[in-house]
């Protein structure tokens, strides 16, 4: 990506991020009903923690692609609202892999238990505050959702249209995704093994991929102001955005490993102490010899109990083994897979923006 496209595509990112935390501050006020307070706290605590607010500008980038300026503008609250959907997700997925940290803050459920009326039942009041949380802003973001008919000039059935596919399918399609990974995470060593980079794949799709892949098409569909789901560009849109989704995951993934602490706002080696399954882990162990299988087993079957050196050792190993380039490759695949349905996008500022979003995929640091 050139400067100047690298500069048009941050600063799209910044601007997306203040109007997203705008309109969600307003809609905060007009709802009203965030109680007890650590619910209230627990919904706003993610939403001003700065981040790049990826799937809501590609919604919007979407939109902008078959709309322009004007429609994209409407569709500021679905953009709000695929960012709560997002954040509601990680909320939850928090509490499942036991993270302490998001954005550079307390997780919910930590922050959560340090208020917890009985101190020596803190970790059961965070986790159940977490999933309350969680609840409370899936049942917002709908809101956002319908705001776009309601207070903008949305078509009530393209709303509904979008409503509908982001609560039957979406949902029902991020939680095999999450489900998978826990399932694959704990599986013994000899089945995780068996594991083949395709099944990997499509669990990292389904956790990621098909999210942006929903707000490419939301956005499209609020761009034309109506269902038009058999429209090559609205197809094409779709599958670009599925296809820099999953590139995405495959980039988080080697960030979960050598990243910077710092900028990527995580802890880095979670992933190992997890046991995740990833195509990293699955090209490593494929190339490792059994002195170097044995080391990634005991230090992956210690989980949270694995020390810094043993953590830092499979680090090695998963470069040595060619565990990051394999997956670099495959996060280069998806977007070359994405730029294949390119030019079936209406071409204008927006979708130069869509492909400066393909490019930062697979060069980005955080």
């Amino acid at each position: 990506m050139n400067e100047k496209n690298k500069k048009a595509f941050k600063d799209y990112l910044d601007t997306t991020e203040n109007r997203i935390l705008v309109y969600l501050e307003n809609s905060r006020k007009m709802q009203g009903y965030f109680e007890p307070t650590d619910i209230g706290n627990g919904s706003w605590s993610y939403i001003p923690r700065r981040s790049k607010r990826l799937r809501p500008s590609v919604l919007l980038m979407a939109c902008g692609c078959f709309g322009g300026e004007e429609r994209e503008q409407l569709a500021v609250p679905a953009a709000a609202g695929v960012e709560l959907f997002h954040t509601w997700t990680l909320v939850h997925d928090d509490l499942i892999d036991n993270d302490p940290t998001r954005r550079r803050g307390p997780t919910v459920h930590v922050a959560a238990g340090e208020k917890s009326p009985n101190p020596k039942r803190a970790k059961e009041y965070g986790r159940d505050i977490a999933i309350l949380t969680g609840d409370r802003q899936h049942g917002w973001s709908v809101t956002c959702f319908l705001d776009c008919a309601i207070k903008c000039d949305v078509a009530p059935e393209v709303i509904i249209r979008i409503v509908n596919q982001l609560q039957s399918q979406v949902l029902g399609q991020l939680i095999e995704g999450e489900t998978l990974d826990v399932q694959f995470g704990m599986e013994d060593w000899d089945k995780a093994l068996k594991l083949s980079e395709e099944e990997i794949e499509r669990m990292l799709w389904l956790k990621t991929g098909v999210l942006y892949e929903f707000a490419g098409w939301a956005g499209a569909l609020i761009g034309r102001n109506e269902n038009c789901d058999g429209d090559k560009k609205v197809a094409a849109i779709k599958n670009f955005t599925s296809n820099c989704g999953t590139a995405f995951q495959l980039q988080d993934d080697i960030l979960g490993i050598i990243g910077n602490e710092q900028e990527t706002g995580k802890p880095v080696g979670a992933d190992i102490r997890e046991g995740k399954k990833t195509v990293i882990v699955h090209e490593a162990l494929k190339n490792a010899n059994d002195e170097q299988r044995e080391v990634i087993r005991r230090t992956f079957e210690k989980g949270k109990d694995a020390t810094d050196e043993e953590v830092y050792r499979v680090r090695f190993l998963f470069e040595e083994l060619n565990g990051i380039k394999r997956t670099q490759e495959r996060a280069a695949e998806y977007i070359k897979k994405a730029m294949q349905e390119f030019e079936n996008i209406p071409q204008n500022r927006f979708s130069e923006l869509l492909k400066s979003w393909a490019e930062f995929m697979i060069d980005r640091n955080h």
